[in-house]
């Protein structure tokens, strides 16, 4: 066959060009896909944000079940139904009919059940009513004493506790020691109209709070549904996602391994075509070169030398060309890759309730234990004194959450006032008393005994604390010593606390991380890491600092500085 040059280098490389074509033709098709389904990825996560936003306020409603926590969850969930609704049918068919069925059939049962449990929390807030208004007509019954001597106002006081106690709790053991008492009730005074009433009115509120745990239940479980079927769907669309981003890579492998195989064999033999003519002239002007005048490079129609030379060149720039995009587009389908699994990798962090809560939650437990070992022994004044303590530790455990939401940056206060730092620690003093005494560790106090005055938040000082001295008490674990050293500075200008334990101290390496959020030294399950990253944010919003020092088996020690209170603040 008499072929040009020209005509072997365009059969040369027609080949490669045609493998490089049908690579990059499938990739571009697989480019368009991993796009779309990309999408689609968008959408599922969409989805699951709006659910996991349902979930949030549906906490808060089964938490707080008032008329406002109720309107948010059903934004929430007009929300969630209006981003289903705004889906094309071509997405839903495509990303699985059922999965969006079972999430609208959801939906609709989940509205329907905030909606049914928001009345039963107005029928048990008349039920709680109720009771309590049944249980003064009975009170003041048993005082009138126009009864059986066995009905003791003692007894009816030891029912009201019970009652109390199970509307707080809502457990087994609560409901269990009421039933038993309204069981003896019943018995001591089966003809009395106010103890029927009463004992009716208890029984009406078990109805109602059975009912509403039995829809709680329902409710959860279809929250649950929720956040499972979104999750499949997003799950799936970016297993599609990988999946073609598999088979891509699958192509272009496939694509270059012919290239490496097919093209220097090509090549070679183009070149092969090419040089023989080449050489037949270097032969030629070596000849001549020695002198051989006579001899004349044959003409032949396909030598045409100077074109064989540029083709040649063109074909090797054409190939750096095709080598060169070749890896621009692996390398830009690598960054895609890698971009999909950083948000595929996206987490959304779970905040748990801070360890700090156990603190005013073991006051309020040893002091319900004490009154019920010594009920029968506090006079009135003292049982007003122990229920306004758990009033009090009640009231702290709200600002431990109130702080806990304050450092998430979820709300913002603004009761920075003339504060006597002073009695603020005698006061956080006092919250951990009954647990230094119960940890058998003894106090040491070196405090300044005149009122000394910053600009801060009372309940917040006392946060930053209590947060201290419950970790030193930790870090002790049963036995110490905890002393407290408090008094202004020489200028006058700041005020220095310092709190140091004879615990077992905090290695050098975990010292630069202490103030970090859930960053902890405690077993798993011993503490969030959260009480003392937020006594750091409080001690700065008060525009102070906070230093720690510590040495392993000795003890540990935090300085807490704020500057003195002007009158121009």
């Amino acid at each position: 066959m008499n072929l040009k040059i020209w005509h072997k280098m365009i059969i040369g490389i027609s080949i490669p060009a045609l493998i490089t074509l049908i690579g990059g033709f499938f990739t571009y098709a697989y480019i368009n896909d991993v796009k779309l389904r990309h999408g689609f990825v968008e959408i599922a996560d969409d989805l699951r944000e709006r659910v996991l936003e349902v979930r949030r306020n549906e906490k808060n409603f089964l938490l707080h079940k008032t008329d406002e926590y109720y309107r948010y969850s059903k934004d929430a969930t007009d929300t969630l139904n209006k981003s289903l609704n705004n889906i094309s049918p071509e997405i839903v068919a495509q990303a699985g009919n059922d999965e969006f069925l079972l999430l609208r059939d959801s939906l609709r049962t989940y509205s329907d059940l905030i909606h049914a449990l928001l009345k039963n929390y107005r029928q048990e807030d008349l039920s709680v009513e109720k009771v309590r208004e049944e249980g003064r007509k009975l009170e003041a019954f048993v005082k009138a004493e126009n009864h059986d001597r066995e009905l003791s106002p003692n007894f009816v006081l030891d029912l009201r506790r019970l009652e109390k106690n199970y509307m707080l709790f809502r457990d087994k053991t609560s409901f269990d020691r009421l039933n038993d008492a309204l069981a003896g009730f019943n018995n001591l005074a089966p003809f009395c109209l106010y103890c029927v009433q009463y004992t009716t009115a208890i029984n009406n509120l078990i109805s109602v709070y059975n009912k509403i745990t039995g829809m709680e239940n329902d409710l959860q479980g279809i929250g649950n549904t929720l956040e499972e079927t979104t999750d499949r769907i997003a799950r799936s669309e970016r297993q599609k996602v990988n999946a073609f981003f598999s088979s891509t890579q699958r192509l272009l492998l496939i694509a270059l391994i012919l290239l490496c195989t097919f093209g220097p064999l090509l090549v070679y033999q183009t070149a092969s075509y090419i040089v023989t003519p080449i050489k037949r002239l270097a032969d030629i002007t070596r000849k001549i070169s020695q002198g051989d005048m006579t001899l004349r490079a044959p003409i032949k129609e396909h030598d045409e030398t100077y074109t064989l030379a540029v083709s040649f060149n063109r074909m090797l720039d054409h190939l750096q060309l095709t080598r060169s995009s070749l890896e621009k587009s692996l390398e830009l389908l690598h960054e895609k890759h890698v971009e999909v699994e950083k948000r595929a990798s996206l987490g959304f962090l779970v905040s748990g309730v801070a360890h700090e809560l156990n603190n005013p939650l073991n006051n309020i437990s040893l002091t319900a234990e004490t009154m019920k070992e010594d009920l029968n022994e506090l006079s009135a004044e003292e049982l007003k004194e122990h229920i306004q303590d758990i009033i009090s530790q009640s009231e702290r455990a709200k600002h431990i959450i109130e702080d806990l939401l304050d450092f998430a940056g979820a709300r913002k206060s603004t009761a920075m006032e003339k504060t006597d730092i002073i009695n603020v620690l005698a006061e956080s003093i006092n919250l951990v008393a009954n647990q230094l005494k119960v940890s058998h560790i003894h106090l040491k106090k070196d405090i300044h005994k005149t009122p000394v005055f910053i600009r801060g938040n009372q309940s917040k000082l006392e946060e930053i604390f209590v947060n201290i001295m419950v970790n030193a008490i930790h870090a002790m674990k049963g036995s110490g010593d905890l002393s407290i050293c408090a008094g202004p500075d020489g200028q006058g200008k700041f005020i220095t606390v310092e709190i140091s334990d004879t615990g077992c101290g905090i290695p050098g390496k975990d010292l630069k991380n202490i103030f970090e959020p859930f960053y902890t030294t405690k077993q798993s399950g011993g503490g969030t890491g959260l009480g003392l990253a937020v006594t750091h944010s409080l001690v700065e919003k008060h525009s102070g600092d906070i230093n720690v020092r510590s040495k392993v088996g000795e003890g540990t020690t935090f300085t807490v500085r704020f500057p003195l209170y002007e009158e121009t603040d």
